[in-house]
């Protein structure tokens, strides 16, 4: 990991101690942290002071994230091409009661990556709808996920 890929407004974490320190993006991102940074976001020390693990041993601390890249995906153009103008207003009406219009746009276009939360949120509205396929978007791609 480079510091330049960590988003500015992403909060580190100071807990060194952390027995999640070896996969967590916030304690990852603090150890590549250059001295030319003169201020940082971070998360309440207080509040990370002691993390413990669930039941199942995975790590309870809400601030969290794991270092596995994530798959995203990247518009959706190509299933619209195949819907009915019908499936298509009522699609559209959905995603609009959840987004704006430009969110829409931007999401459709592929100019923002949909994380796996909107893809099901997506596949969701399509089902709702009536409409059938495999794969309702154009390409994908792994990052990791900073901010779900």
């Amino acid at each position: 990991m480079k510091f330049k890929d960590v988003p500015k407004d992403f909060r580190l974490c100071t807990n060194a101690k952390c027995p999640w320190r070896k996969t967590c993006l916030r304690q990852l991102a603090m150890q590549v942290l250059p001295d030319s940074e003169e201020q940082i976001l971070a998360v309440n020390p207080n509040l990370t002071a002691h993390p413990e693990a669930t039941a199942d041993g995975a790590c309870n601390c809400p601030f969290y994230r794991e270092n596995r890249p994530v798959t995203y995906a990247r518009g959706f153009t190509q299933m619209e091409e195949r819907m009915t103008v019908s499936q298509f207003r009522s699609y559209r009406a959905m995603f609009l009661s959840v987004y704006s219009r430009s969110s829409f746009y931007d999401r459709r276009n592929g100019s923002i990556p949909l994380p796996p939360t909107e893809q099901a949120l997506i596949r969701r509205m399509l089902s709702d709808i009536g409409f059938t396929i495999d794969d309702p978007f154009d390409r994908y791609e792994e990052h990791f996920n900073w901010n779900d």
